[in-house]
């Protein structure tokens, strides 16, 4: 696991050297805007397969409640475009909005902070919900989706120290409309990441309501249990996100 993690950031490190190299020049030619897109695209696929970026989160939640695969790649998308953006405007507005370690701090750590209440939240309505639903699983469906899209937005609070990293060292250069350009590739390339984890989370759900059979009762209560265990998971995720910005501001 060291050894892939290792591999990861390496690739990210190679990735974001040529990338540098192309934000001077990225609108002098079609071509030359075409690779850095696709450089951008590419170091978002691999910065996302790093710790955090709410993956834990939108797998959890996809796992334990309906959807399609295309709401789990639209959800994915809307968390990292919003991840993208908060993390230009932060930059924009605040200048240096992460310490040397990379994480944010400032205004960046509020926005962290707030993002995991936002997630503990509605990991609590979701245990309520499926608590409920233990006792009657068809009931709770719409309490769920409708908190969907805040899950997204409270992921996508959470900067993105990378594009921090890119777009300020554009304005250092002189770049920002390039800067800005490329931390948009860079978010869509996190999009499809995090999005693979979210239709992994589906795909499993699927597996296993299929190796439950045709049993009715043991697909509503497998059902009420697998959204319970994910609800505890969010619940927990979003705690652990707002324990740790307290650690660093006090």
């Amino acid at each position: 696991m060291a050894e892939l993690f290792e591999t990861i950031l390496s690739t990210q490190r190679y990735f974001q050297g040529v990338l540098a190299g192309h934000v001077l020049e990225l609108f002098s030619s079609p071509g030359r805007f075409a690779v850095g897109m696709a450089v951008a695209v590419a170091l978002g696929l691999v910065h996302a397969l790093t710790p955090g970026h709410g993956k834990a989160v939108i797998f959890s939640y996809f796992l334990g409640q309906s959807a399609s695969p295309l709401t789990g790649l639209r959800g994915a998308a809307g968390a990292a475009l919003t991840h993208g953006t908060i993390a230009v405007v932060l930059v924009l507005i605040a200048g240096r909005v992460i310490s040397p370690l990379g994480r944010p701090m400032g205004a960046g750590a509020w926005l962290e902070g707030a993002a995991g209440l936002i997630v503990a939240a509605i990991g609590a309505l979701y245990v309520f919900l499926s608590v409920r639903g233990l006792r009657g699983p068809a009931r709770h469906a719409h309490g769920a989706e409708g908190s969907r899209p805040f899950l997204a937005i409270a992921m996508g609070l959470l900067p993105c120290p990378l594009t921090i990293i890119v777009v300020g060292s554009a304005i250092n250069r002189g770049a920002t409309l390039a800067g800005i350009t490329l931390a948009a590739g860079i978010s869509i390339g996190s999009a499809v990441t995090i999005g693979c984890f979210g239709l992994l989370g589906i795909a499993l759900r699927r597996g296993g309501l299929a190796l439950l059979g045709g049993n009715i009762q043991r697909v509503l209560k497998g059902l009420a249990y697998i959204e319970l265990a994910t609800s505890l998971l969010i619940l927990a995720l979003g705690l652990l996100t707002v324990a740790g910005v307290v650690g660093r501001l006090r």
